[in-house]
């Protein structure tokens, strides 16, 4: 039926593969991303007047607003505050971005998402509560909510721009998430860095990952929470903006 665990397990150890996965794949997204922003550079070097041309299409500047959305997917989850195993998430959001300033080294923009729609896929697991045991159905839960606040720092100002970003938000479960007698209502945050790539005038594509917190902050009986490192890839349509 599933494997036997405490709502709040001990805390894992540093070498749980789970978590060695996760940040392993993590680390090798940052370090592809680097590796495709390196040409672009070079090629920036050897010819100053396309750099030009080229930064001026494609370059954030303060004022400029970005209308898109992205979809992620967490192929498992792992303990680092949030204590449930063997989650999968799926996320879909539709993100608003202000450029708040723009300098050479780094470009902050605010951000706001709406979540349209999450999946949270579960399978069945039997829990230990007060010595009792409780099973915890198999099933993939629908959930909707918002990220109001976020901030993302891009750096350079070339055609591909390595970020990190962050945000705060909710999602509202349609049943108690990650187990029964925790709440359908989770807070979350979240942590990444990625790349964004300016192929053209006006647009522009992401991809990432992102360290994925959600809780209830204990305003129910349990609150094991989920922690999940979320592979997304996004676009944006450029609007506005002034040097």
């Amino acid at each position: 039926m599933g494997k036997s665990t405490h709502v709040r397990p001990a805390p894992l150890p540093t070498n749980s593969p789970a978590t060695a996965r996760s940040f392993l794949l993590g680390v090798i997204v940052f370090a592809t991303l680097l590796n495709l922003a390196s040409p672009a550079k070079a090629q920036d070097s050897v010819s100053p007047t396309a750099s030009d041309g080229d930064e001026e299409k494609t370059v954030l500047n303060r004022g400029t607003n970005e209308f898109g959305g992205w979809a992620g997917f967490s192929p498992f989850s792992f303990v680092i505050k949030g204590t449930s195993l063997d989650r999968k998430l799926f996320l879909l959001n539709l993100q608003y971005a202000r450029t708040l300033f723009a300098t050479t080294p780094i470009t902050l923009k605010y951000t706001a998402e709406i979540v349209p729609a999450a999946l949270e896929i579960q399978p069945t697991q039997v829990y230990t509560i007060s010595g009792s045991p409780l099973v915890n159905p198999a099933g993939t839960i629908y959930a909707a909510g918002a990220s109001p606040i976020g901030f993302q720092g891009n750096f350079g100002r070339k055609s591909v721009q390595p970020f990190a970003n962050g945000s705060v938000g909710f999602l509202y479960f349609s049943q108690q998430v990650p187990i029964i007698g925790s709440s359908q209502f989770n807070y979350t945050i979240s942590i990444g860095f990625g790349a964004q790539f300016f192929w053209r005038s006006g647009r522009s594509f992401s991809v990432g990952w992102k360290y994925f917190h959600l809780s209830n902050n204990y305003q129910a009986p349990l609150n094991p929470g989920i922690d999940s490192g979320v592979f997304y890839a996004g676009f944006s349509i450029l609007r506005g903006g002034r040097p």
